[in-house]
């Protein structure tokens, strides 16, 4: 490959400027979330949860012992945890959200309500952006032939193999991009959004069908955190193909906007 280069504009600013704001909204709501779960570590179905009610998973600590020996429970099994997940003051912590000083939690609460909202917005302008722009149609929507069993087989075999795109095929999103994008922006994010108004009383008053949606307060709060985890899962594989496709230069391509494509 040739030191050669030229560059091309890959982002408009609508979309620099919402990718920024959706990143950063949800690293708020990540950590206010994981706030908000060390205070009532358990997952239930139905409608009705409390300690001493069945739980579908929770964090459980033995403080007879010193550290105290940590338990992530999902079901009948059971995972040993001491060391990734603490205790303070008698609740478990994960530990990269230990409790700030001062924490309160109506307060955090607030604070993960707002950038939820922030983020709603964005999701919903960003939308409105991909429709009117013809970006959703020109750039994301697979064609027959990509949708192909041997060419999305392909693709995940180049993913696998970590294997960077060269030349103008780097203008272009594979099949397997087009899809998880899809995916996440028109079922993942909608589904976080639905479950997340579902554990809001004054939404559930206006719309009590979303307890018959989702089968109750609490299998709401359970779907969310699973929806929610899902979405790490994507921003963390995300984040390691931009380490493969050339990090600095797609950094500054979201930044400036344009983006250096290097000749072979």
């Amino acid at each position: 490959m040739s030191a050669g280069a030229n560059t091309y504009l890959r982002y408009p600013l609508t979309t620099r400027i919402l990718h920024w704001l959706a990143a950063a909204s949800i690293f708020v709501l990540l950590w206010s979330g994981i706030w908000i779960l060390n205070i009532h570590p358990r997952l239930y179905w139905g409608d009705v949860g409390y300690f001493g009610a069945p739980a579908i998973a929770e964090i459980a600590g033995d403080t007879s012992t010193d550290p105290p020996t940590m338990t992530l429970k999902i079901g009948e099994a059971s995972f040993n945890v001491t060391g990734i997940i603490g205790r303070v003051n008698r609740l478990p912590y994960v530990r990269i959200a230990n409790y700030p000083e001062g924490f309160q939690f109506g307060g955090n609460r607030a604070l993960h309500f707002t950038a939820a909202w922030v983020f709603v917005i964005a999701w919903i302008y960003y939308i409105s952006h991909l429709l009117s722009s013809g970006r959703l149609r020109n750039t994301w929507l697979p064609n027959l032939d990509e949708l192909k069993p041997a060419n999305l087989a392909q693709d995940i075999l180049n993913h696998l193999k970590f294997k960077r795109a060269h030349g103008e095929e780097v203008k272009r999103y594979n099949s397997l991009q087009k899809l998880s994008y899809l995916s996440v922006m028109f079922v993942l994010i909608p589904l976080i959004i639905l479950t997340g108004l579902t554990m809001s009383n004054s939404i559930t008053t206006a719309w009590p069908f979303l307890f018959d949606v989702f089968g109750g307060r609490q299998s709401a709060r359970t779907l969310h955190f699973v929806f929610i985890s899902l979405l790490m899962l994507f921003v963390i594989i995300h984040v390691v193909q931009l380490f493969v496709a050339g990090f600095i230069n797609h950094f500054r391509s979201m930044i400036t906007g344009r983006y250096k494509l290097e000749s072979d």
